[in-house]
């Protein structure tokens, strides 16, 4: 039987120059959030939308939004909030899912009968409830920042933390044949990423656990980590820089996503605070993957 997941939203439009700081004061207060103009027509007023999994707190998110509007000087946007009700959104993505190309990695469903192009490490995930099927710009720029670190050195053992279907993990434990632990607080998204690690015969690599970031004592008793990656969201990363350095083994590199490029120093500035640095880049459209190490 597929599971249904409920979220719940809200929406307001806002001057595009303002639009940014709009943004910023609302991560608080929900899991998600973008920001975006209309598609031909840069003059109108740009789209806020915030997303959760639990029952918006409808009272703060107004509050943010006037004190936000007072600020910088606009009337208050009208907030409207609303509810994503279930849907199939296995059936729906999975026609949809077309094979991805990144680096050396090719990334596909179970429907592909296609055989994977030579030099290629094949993935095969569906996309589904688990976050992570190598289409969004996130994926693709962690992808991306593995083969960059695969083309300069060897990796020893690696974390996937916020792992969702398991997809970095599994490029992980195919390009090194190292341990690879993989964590997330959503259930659901453990059991995808250890049927993703069945399918594509890795078990003996992975190890997958339901946790609240690195609460689990299971994640440091798997030693350090030389290669750790996290695509998960802004404020979460920035909260968890602490925790994810006294994890990661001399020479190691942090594969940070999940941050809108304006997001890049936010993110950048708690890292340099626990004694890392910039190593590189991969921006994709509006999205920003970092390699600190």
């Amino acid at each position: 039987m597929t599971e249904t997941v409920r979220c719940y939203n809200f929406t307001f439009e806002v001057d595009g120059k303002y639009a940014a700081a709009f943004a910023e004061a609302l991560y608080e207060h929900c899991d998600a959030l973008s920001h975006f103009e209309r598609p031909g027509d840069p003059t109108a007023p740009w789209k806020v939308e915030g997303f959760s999994g639990d029952h918006l707190d409808k009272t703060a998110v107004e509050t943010a939004v006037s004190l936000m509007a007072s600020a910088v000087g606009v009337d208050v946007p009208v907030v409207e909030f609303g509810t994503y009700e279930p849907k199939d959104w296995v059936s729906d993505n999975l026609r949809s899912f077309k094979p991805i190309s990144v680096g050396r990695f090719y990334v596909h469903g179970s429907h592909w009968e296609d055989s994977v192009p030579v030099a290629k490490t094949g993935l095969q995930v569906d996309a589904g409830l688990a976050f992570g099927s190598g289409e969004h710009q996130t994926t693709k720029g962690c992808l991306a920042a593995i083969d960059w670190i695969a083309k300069h050195s060897y990796r020893h053992n690696a974390l996937d933390m916020g792992c969702g279907s398991g997809i970095l993990g599994m490029a992980c434990a195919k390009t090194w044949r190292c341990p690879v632990m993989m964590a997330d607080i959503d259930a659901a998204s453990v059991r995808v990423a250890r049927e993703n690690a069945r399918i594509n015969k890795i078990t003996d690599l992975v190890t997958a656990i339901h946790s609240n970031g690195f609460s689990d004592v299971r994640i440091r008793n798997a030693g350090y980590y030389d290669i750790v990656c996290a695509n998960i969201l802004a404020r979460p990363l920035r909260h968890m820089a602490r925790d994810l350095r006294g994890t990661l083994a001399d020479g190691g590199y942090v594969v940070l996503s999940g941050l809108l490029s304006h997001q890049e120093q936010f993110v950048l500035s708690a890292y340099r605070d626990v004694g890392l640095s910039l190593v590189k880049r991969f921006p994709v459209e509006e999205w920003t993957t970092l390699v600190v190490g």
